[in-house]
This record gives C-alpha cells, structure tokens and sequence, in this order.
C-alpha cells in the first residue's frame, strides 16, 4: 500500500511540473532508500528530468559505489539512451569500483541489442583482470545474447582456474540450457 502510494504520489508530482530541485531532491531521496530495491515505475514517474541527476550521481566520484550503481540502474529504467554510453565508459574505467562496473555490464544488458552487447562484453569477458566482472559479463550474455555468446562464454568458463568457475555457474547454467 505505502509503495502504491509513493508512486501515485510521484505521477501526480511529475504530472503537475516538479522544478529540477523537487525533481532533485526525490532523487537524493530514492537513492538514499538501502532497505529495498525502487521499481522501474517509480522512478520513471520522476520523469526525464531524474535522467540528469542519475547520470551525474552514476557519473560522480561518489565515495558510496552502492549509490552509483543504484544511480546507473535507474538511469537505465529511466532513460536507456543516455545509460548505454555512460554504462560503457564506466565498464572500460579501472578507476570505477568493481559494484559500479558490474552494474555497467547488467546496464549493457538491458540497453543493448545481442550483436552489440556481445561486441561490448566479449573483450571484458576474455582479458578483464577481476574474476567477478568476467563472470559477470559471462552471465550478462548467456542472458541476453545466448545464441551468439554462450559458445565463447563456455570457453571462458573452462579457461578460469577450477576454483573459481563457481562464480560462472549461472552463465554455465543458462547456456547448457539453451
């Protein structure tokens, strides 16, 4: 009941013409909100303005990477558009936390099509450094391009050091599935 009514809420407000630092200051606060996940729906009925809040928080040097990757995933709901590019340079950068990069790898999953997302993730998936972001892009494409992914990823998967294929379990999982 509270959530249905926080999203009414946030319509009527978005309907009626927030001003950027109402539109703001609804950001701050879902961002703020650890305890549970904000559904997409919510954070649409920001409207397009929550776009350039998100972007600059998913952007920023923001001490708390939990944040930031909160900030790119609604980003994504809210405007896929302007998530795809920034999700890709936040996948490439090593000065990006690890949680904000494996955001970026699921953002790229929900905004690109498979030929585009395999083209993205492959290099991040054969030569990255950090084992949990190539099991997290092997997962991403088993996901969402498994026709032209799961081939390679399976090679990956018996490339990694037997005692750290159990992170590549999903993405295994869901190409012997396929």
């Amino acid at each position: 009941m509270h959530a249905a009514l926080a999203l009414l809420s946030a319509t009527l407000l978005s309907a009626t013409g927030m001003t950027d630092a109402e539109v703001r200051a609804h950001v701050e606060a879902l961002l703020g909100a650890i305890d549970r996940p904000i559904p997409a729906e919510r954070w649409k009925a920001l409207g397009p303005a929550a776009a350039t809040v998100l972007a600059e928080v998913a952007a920023s040097g923001d001490p708390l990477p939990s944040r930031r990757s909160m900030a790119l995933w609604a980003l994504a709901s809210v405007d896929p558009a302007r998530a795809e590019p920034l999700a890709r340079a936040l996948v490439d950068s090593e000065d990006a936390p690890p949680t904000v990069r494996e955001t970026a790898v699921r953002v790229l999953g929900r905004t690109l099509p498979p030929a585009g997302l395999r083209s993205a993730l492959a290099p991040v998936l054969r030569a990255a450094p950090d084992a949990t972001l190539r099991a997290v892009a092997a997962e991403t494409l088993a996901r969402h391009a498994p026709g032209m992914s799961c081939a390679e990823v399976m090679d990956q998967v018996s490339l990694e050091p037997a005692g750290g294929r159990v992170a590549f379990e999903r993405a295994a999982t869901l190409c012997s599935g396929r």
